[in-house]
C-alpha cells in the first residue's frame, strides 16, 4: 500500500475562453500518480455544484497515470428540483481533451488529423477538417503534405480559432498578410506541444519594407525589447535575401490574439519584398526563414531605445530551460452535451505523489 508523498492542491474559476480551450496548471513535484478535479459552483453561490438542484452538470473528475494521457473518469448530476436536492448520477469517460499530465520536455504526441483545404491563397489560412480531434485555441500544429501549398510543409503554426469538427484557423500567419498562389488541397494537421527552452527559434510569416521593419510569426513568441536577433534567409525563394545573417535590435513587441510580431531598428525599405516560394520550388527543396536570438542586448528605458541606467541585460540567460510540469485540464471535461460547465464556474483540483505506486498487496 502506498501513502502520498507529495499532495499539491489548488482551484480556479472558469471563463468562457477557459471552457473553450482548458486550463492548465503546474505540478511543482513532477508528474503526479493521481489527479482529481471537483466540482464548487459557481463563485457567486456556494450553494451551486455538488447537490445543486435544478442544474445538470459534471461535478468530479479524476485520472491516473496508468490511463491514456487526455482520458478522465467522471460522474455527471442530473437535474432534480427536489429538496434536500438528491439528483441523479451517472459515471462518464471522456478519452480526448481530459487530462494530461506530463513535462514540456517531454510531452505526449498526437496523431495526425486530415485537412481537405487550406486557405492560404486568401491569406485567411483556414484548415478545413472533418476531425479537429482535441486541438484547441492556443494549441500548436505542424502542416505536413498540403498539396499545391507545399511552401508551408513542415511549419509551425498556433491555432487562433477552432470550429469543432469544421476547421482550424492559424491567425497568426495570417495577420503576416502574404497571400501564396494557390490553396491546399489536401495535408495533415498534426498537434503538438513545443518544449520552453528560451529564447526561442521563430518562423517568419512576412517582413515589411520600412524604416523600422516589422517581422511577423507563425506563432507567439519570446523575444524581448532589447534582445539582438538574427535572421536567416538562405533560399532566394523568399525573395528578402538582404536580410540573410543580419542583426538588428528588438525595439518592440506584439504577442496578441492574432498577432505575434516584433518591430526592429533596421531599414529594410530598399530590400526587396518578402515573399514565400511557390509550391514548386518548396518541392524542389529549400530552408525556411527563421528569426534566431543572437544576443541580450541591454534593457533600454522605457518609451525610448537608449539604455537605462544603471545597464542591464535583455536577457536574465540566452539559453534558459523553462521546461515544467503542467496537467492539462481539457475542453471536454467542461463540454459533455447536456452537462455543460458555465461562467464563473469555480474547480478545486488535487495532485498527488505516492511513495510507492504499485500492485503489492500485503497478505
Amino acid at each position: 500500500m502506498s501513502a502520498p508523498l507529495n499532495v499539491v492542491g489548488g482551484n480556479f474559476t472558469l471563463t468562457t475562453a477557459l471552457i473553450s480551450s482548458g486550463v492548465q496548471v503546474e505540478c511543482p513535484f513532477g508528474i503526479p500518480d493521481y489527479v482529481e478535479l471537483l466540482s464548487l459552483g459557481k463563485a457567486s453561490d456556494y450553494t451551486d455544484g455538488w447537490g445543486e438542484a435544478s442544474d445538470a452538470q459534471a461535478i468530479q473528475w479524476w485520472w491516473e497515470k496508468t490511463l491514456p494521457q487526455n482520458y478522465a473518469k467522471g460522474i455527471l448530476q442530473a437535474s432534480e428540483g427536489s429538496t434536500p436536492q438528491l439528483p441523479g448520477m451517472s459515471s462518464y469517460v471522456i478519452s480526448s481533451s481530459g487530462i494530461a499530465a506530463y513535462n514540456t520536455a517531454n510531452p505526449p504526441t498526437y496523431t495526425g488529423l486530415a485537412t481537405s483545404a487550406i486557405t492560404g491563397s486568401t491569406a485567411a489560412y483556414v484548415c478545413t477538417m472533418g476531425d479537429t480531434g482535441s486541438i484547441q485555441v492556443g494549441d500548436y500544429v505542424r502542416i505536413y503534405g498540403t498539396t499545391a501549398e507545399l511552401q508551408i510543409a513542415g511549419y509551425p503554426f498556433q491555432v487562433t480559432a477552432v470550429s469543432s469538427g469544421a476547421s482550424i484557423t492559424l491567425g497568426y500567419m495570417a495577420t503576416g498578410g502574404v497571400s501564396l498562389a494557390a490553396d491546399a488541397t489536401s495535408g495533415t494537421v498534426v498537434k503538438y506541444i513545443p518544449n520552453r527552452m528560451y529564447p526561442r527559434v521563430r518562423w517568419i510569416a512576412n517582413v515589411t519594407q520600412a524604416a523600422n521593419a516589422v517581422v511577423y510569426f507563425t506563432e507567439k513568441h519570446d523575444f524581448t525589447i532589447g534582445e539582438i536577433v538574427s535572421f536567416r534567409v538562405p533560399s532566394s525563394e523568399y525573395d528578402m535575401t538582404e536580410l540573410d545573417n543580419v542583426e538588428a535590435r528588438v525595439i518592440s513587441v506584439t504577442n496578441s490574439s492574432t498577432e505575434s510580431s516584433i518591430t526592429v531598428d533596421l531599414d529594410t525599405s530598399g530590400f526587396t519584398a518578402f515573399d514565400f516560394p511557390t509550391s514548386a520550388e518548396a518541392a524542389a527543396g529549400v530552408s525556411p526563414a527563421i528569426c534566431v536570438p543572437s544576443s541580450s542586448g541591454v534593457v533600454p528605458v522605457s518609451g525610448t531605445t537608449a539604455p537605462a541606467i544603471p545597464v542591464g541585460n535583455a536577457l536574465t540567460d540566452a539559453y534558459d530551460n523553462r521546461n515544467v510540469n503542467l496537467v492539462n485540464f481539457g475542453s471536454g471535461l467542461f463540454g459533455v452535451s447536456g452537462h455543460a460547465s458555465e461562467n464563473l464556474d469555480r474547480w478545486a483540483y488535487r495532485m498527488y505523489k505516492y511513495s510507492g505506486y504499485d500492485t503489492r498487496i500485503l497478505n
